[in-house]
């Protein structure tokens, strides 16, 4: 004689288990959710941690890479920029630190401290009328900040250029900054000239 009552239901245990995988299987991953999975993973807080890691042991390629995704993935621009900027620069990469500077800039064309690192990204390219361009608006904009003013000197320093104008403004660096990092430089640089 068979107990009903001990034995399993098999009947009802075969339904929860058909229930169970059905639900299962309506959370399998779609391709839609695979790419949010990956997203999830991939955080923007985890792409810059990357970029800073792989920035720390000096590559800089995969530290741009991960920069540019979390760009990708709405990170705050400017932040992100001026790391894509320090990457380039460090890797000596100029043109393409000179590219992300600009797209910056023609979207945030009053951003100041932008302005300054691609006027030192272009000079440092030799691309003399980009910079000086630069150089002068941030010095218009902001005629306090000592460093433009010594970058504009030395640039204006080049052969062909107002060696005069150059002068006024390591004159007004030193004024600013008397003893700054670079006023022994901007000194010996007027004393050459004949200034005191």
């Amino acid at each position: 004689m068979i107990d009903h009552e001990r034995q399993p239901r098999l009947p009802g245990l075969l339904l929860a288990l058909c229930v169970l995988s059905s639900a299962c299987a309506s959370n399998a991953l779609t391709p839609q959710r695979q790419q949010a999975a990956i997203r999830s993973e991939s955080s923007l807080k985890q792409l810059i941690e990357r970029g800073e890691a792989s920035a720390a042991i000096g590559d800089m390629t995969r530290a741009e890479q991960y920069f540019v995704a979390a760009l990708k993935a709405g990170g705050d621009e400017r932040d992100l920029v001026q790391r894509l900027l320090v990457v380039c620069v460090a890797d000596q990469r100029y043109p393409v630190a000179a590219d992300y500077a600009e797209q910056y800039l023609y979207r945030h064309p009053l951003d100041i401290d932008l302005q300054f690192a691609a006027g030192s990204i272009h000079a440092a390219m030799g691309e003399t009328l980009r910079a000086r361009e630069l150089f002068e608006a941030v010095v218009r904009e902001r005629p306090a900040w000592p460093e433009p003013h010594y970058a504009l000197a030395s640039l204006l320093r080049e052969p062909g250029n107002a060696q005069e104008l150059a002068d006024q403004h390591d004159l007004e660096y030193l004024k600013l900054s008397p003893h700054g990092a670079l006023a022994d430089t901007a000194r010996a640089r007027l004393t050459r000239r004949g200034m005191p």
